[in-house]
């Protein structure tokens, strides 16, 4: 992690000084460098990319699993929790939608409630389905 940031950082504050002020010899980082990539990461991004082409194609409306199911039928070999740990990572959400919800509509006119309110029989101004 340390390195990462050296790495990134390295172009205003030069490695040398990035190095002593984290505590990190400037050798470990120049071979830090010199590692290839993992195979693991490579095939991440790649699965990262298919995720991202996956979750705009169905309008951001996927969660991790239909995002896994898709990519399952596409014949792209990943697990299900990788999937969902990627998706994390990268802030990828799926568009949440509003749920439905019917009921009665305020329509400024006035109510006469026999039945619905009890029986009372009175006359309200505006029909309030929550206050008591």
């Amino acid at each position: 992690m340390k390195y990462a940031f050296v790495d990134t950082c390295r172009t205003g504050w030069g490695v040398e000084r990035l190095c002593a002020a984290l505590g990190v010899s400037r050798s470990g980082y120049y071979a830090w460098r010199a590692v290839p990539e993992s195979r693991r990461t490579r095939e991440n991004r790649a699965l990262l990319t298919r995720i991202q082409a996956v979750h705009t194609e169905h309008r951001e409306a996927y969660g991790a699993i239909k995002t896994w199911r898709v990519l399952r039928a596409q014949g792209v070999a990943c697990g299900r929790h990788r999937v969902a740990r990627l998706r994390r990572a990268h802030g990828i959400e799926a568009r949440r939608r509003r749920r439905f919800r019917g009921g009665v509509q305020e329509s400024g006119r006035e109510f006469h409630g026999g039945s619905q309110r009890g029986g009372l029989g009175v006359c309200l101004g505006r029909f309030d389905r929550y206050s008591r």
